[in-house]
């Protein structure tokens, strides 16, 4: 079980652990086991890398998949709940060739109910190395859930270049597969802890990411510099271009990179490619040719997080079911974006049921209420401000609706019940399914969590 808060744990002290990469050479970077993942529900998490290795023109291919509690279903059993299903991985090459097929079974145990729908943003990880020569490979990822018999399927390919000879002596560079990393974090005793983002979508790291990748030279040592860059494109069209970092390469066999990526997030929620290139520089000047590059996907998803800071003056109004007036005003009160961000974050934070968890699931079960209600009560205006959606958005969903056909006066009306008896009458006078209130909502009401 891993949790993505759990203590970090350092390569140099452990040799199998559940992070993400081994290095045949001296490691100067270490990974910790609080992989970042999006908060996404009822999906899993995968992603491909591959490195050199020791091994003569071979290599080496990691497998992630991260599987969410919340996206399998748990049965009662003694002391708790228990989860289970089946990891499928394979690999095959262009021609059809299978190289690598493994079923496992897997099975989950928490004590209670909150901790299977994710409270705890719990998750369990696998990982699979394999050793591959030059070539085009297709890796399927299946998960079965045995309960919910619902299945999860990635389907992913991963291009390895041809891989010098040890002792080549040809002056060669290469870059390995690029890891989006959500943080990484320099120790007093110089070693640095990277924590991988196991997704191809970066919307929730909204302070920005790194790229972290090997960068090999192979060949006679040397005292190249390098400019190293990112373009990032869609539809082959360059929406975002970094600015070269110089790098002074060619003294050693292999160096571990990490470039910040910040700009990104100010795109649109689209699909994307990252390319990496290494160029030379001499005094100054950037030559033309490509001495290596690496790319892989990009994407920004609509998640709660990405829309909710896509649009903070909005997410600050929506505060109005959940927040004081006066919390809002203080809120409002700076006229620093980067401020009122932080009073805003500081806001939910004192909400936050599971503080010592990387995930707020009041902030996301408050935002998914007001994405369901404009999608479900628009009217004259945006179905947060409609009263079904206010309802919605304080009380959650009712345990029972009952709605009368149109009558010869125009009207029709809605009833929402729930379990603690409440009821809401709603008219419809317009016939345009503009439900009000047939009597006013409770004075003081707001949202509060209660869990599943």
């Amino acid at each position: 079980m891993q949790t993505f808060h759990s203590l970090r744990i350092h390569i140099y002290q452990y040799f199998i652990l559940c992070v993400l990469l081994w290095f045949p050479y001296e490691v100067k970077a270490q990974f910790t086991n609080k992989i970042s993942a999006q908060k996404e529900q009822h999906s899993i998490f995968s992603d491909i890398l591959w490195f050199n290795s020791e091994i003569d023109s071979m290599a080496r291919v990691d497998v992630y998949c991260l599987v969410p509690y919340q996206s399998l279903q748990f049965t009662p059993v003694p002391l708790g709940f228990q989860g289970m299903y089946e990891l499928i991985i394979s690999i095959k090459d262009d021609s059809g060739k299978k190289w690598f097929e493994k079923k496992t079974d897997k099975s989950l145990f928490v004590e209670k109910y909150e901790a299977s729908r994710g409270a705890n943003a719990e998750f369990d990880y696998n990982q699979h190395i394999s050793m591959l020569p030059k070539g085009t490979y297709s890796i399927t990822i299946i998960v079965k859930d045995a309960l919910g018999k619902s299945e999860y399927r990635h389907e992913k390919k991963i291009q390895i270049p041809q891989l010098p000879l040890a002792d080549s002596k040809q002056s060669i560079y290469q870059m390995s597969s690029i890891m989006f990393a959500s943080s990484i974090e320099e120790k007093p005793d110089g070693k640095i802890l990277i924590t991988p983002h196991i997704s191809d979508n970066i919307a929730d790291l909204s302070d920005g990411f790194f790229l972290f990748f090997e960068l090999y030279h192979h060949g006679n040592l040397s005292n190249d510099t390098l400019a190293l860059y990112y373009e990032i494109n869609n539809n082959d069209k360059v929406v975002l271009k970094s600015e070269p970092i110089m790098y002074n390469a060619g003294k050693s066999k292999v160096q571990q990179i990490y470039m910040p990526v910040k700009q990104a997030l100010s795109l649109k929620a689209l699909d994307y490619t990252i390319q990496l290139y290494a160029k030379e520089s001499k005094n100054g000047v950037i030559a033309d040719s490509i001495l290596a590059i690496s790319g892989r996907s990009l994407s920004i998803e609509k998640t709660i997080n990405g829309i909710v800071y896509t649009d903070l003056e909005k997410a600050i109004k929506q505060l109005r079911f959940v927040a004081m007036q006066a919390d809002i005003d203080i809120i409002k009160s700076s006229k620093d974006p980067d401020e009122q961000k932080r009073l805003f974050d500081e806001f939910w934070k004192n909400l936050d049921p599971t503080p010592s968890s990387s995930r707020n699931e009041a902030f996301e079960e408050y935002y998914e209420r007001i994405e369901f209600a404009n999608k479900n009560f628009r009217s004259y205006t945006d179905g947060w401000m409609t009263d079904m959606g206010m309802v919605y958005i304080i009380l959650g969903p009712p345990f029972q609706t009952d709605k009368t056909p149109r009558s010869s006066d125009g009207r029709s009306y809605a009833r929402w019940i729930y379990q603690d008896n409440r009821q809401f009458t709603f008219v419809d006078n317009s016939g345009f399914d503009d439900f009000r209130l047939t009597n006013p909502f409770p004075s003081g009401t707001k949202y509060r969590y209660k869990g599943n």
